[in-house]
């Protein structure tokens, strides 16, 4: 028990919840490794990040082959999302079935999945360019909707600057995971950062530019991540800056 509890990689359940959903939000990865993450999220709980479900079950839980889950495992593990760690039998000696750790590693841009993310314009919309991110339909949580989710959902959630910077170019649901981006590189990079809209605003038209000039040699959502931490790590630098100004005044 006690060596197990070493192996805890989070100090609670929402901690690990919260890195898992800010994951999901960053990586750049397939439909079956978010699915898997999730997965073992779920089943990391009385260890918090670390689970014990062999490879079949989870093959069974996901409704795929044993062979592709491994490849799904692979995948999380080369990127550093998730350890996988041997068990040493006590008694009878020998290995036992591997366990999974669900590691905490720094989310400082994009990282890509194994294949790109295609990006380009949408066929057959005279009226809107779209940036292809990646797969949303399964990521943006509580909402279940029959028909295409429109701009007037989003007003709750994002700033109306925001919204109509972002939307002549994407749907409303790659909206929402631009904006979610920035809330993210600004609570990492930017506490002291009271005003985010600016910053990600000029970011986003950054990214767009980068994008229109074909300097963007994988996907816009990691590109518009960078943008992001560059920009606000430039903010971050210029509020503490100032305060110390004010302090030196007063």
């Amino acid at each position: 028990m006690k060596k197990l509890r070493e192996l805890e990689t989070f100090s609670s359940v929402s901690n690990m919840d919260e890195f898992v959903s800010e994951a999901l939000e960053v990586l750049e990865i397939k439909e079956l490794d978010r699915s898997l993450l999730r997965l073992l999220a779920g089943y990391s709980c009385k260890f918090i990040g670390v689970s014990f479900m062999k490879v079949q079950t989870m093959a069974d839980k996901l409704e795929v082959s044993y062979k592709t889950t491994q490849r799904a495992l692979k995948r999380l593990k080369d990127i550093g999302v998730i350890q996988r760690v041997r068990q040493l039998r006590e008694v009878s000696g020998g290995f036992g079935s591997s366990l999974t750790i669900i590691r905490p590693i720094e989310l400082t841009d994009g990282r890509q999945a194994s294949k790109p993310v295609t990006e380009g314009a949408e066929e057959g919309s005279p009226k809107r360019e779209t940036f292809y991110l990646k797969a949303y339909k399964k990521d943006i949580k509580y909402i279940r909707h029959q028909e295409e989710l429109d701009y007037s959902y989003l007003s709750e959630f994002i700033p109306a600057q925001f919204i109509d910077t972002v939307k002549p170019f994407v749907k409303p649901e790659e909206a929402l995971s631009l904006w979610s981006k920035a809330q993210v590189v600004a609570r990492k990079y930017a506490p002291s950062v009271v005003d985010i809209i600016e910053p990600a605003i000029r970011s986003f038209k950054a990214t767009v530019m980068a994008y229109k000039t074909n300097r963007i040699k994988n996907s816009f959502g990691g590109y518009f991540w960078g943008a992001l931490s560059g920009v606000f790590s430039t903010e971050q630098r210029r509020a503490v800056s100032s305060q110390r100004f004010n302090w030196l005044e007063e």
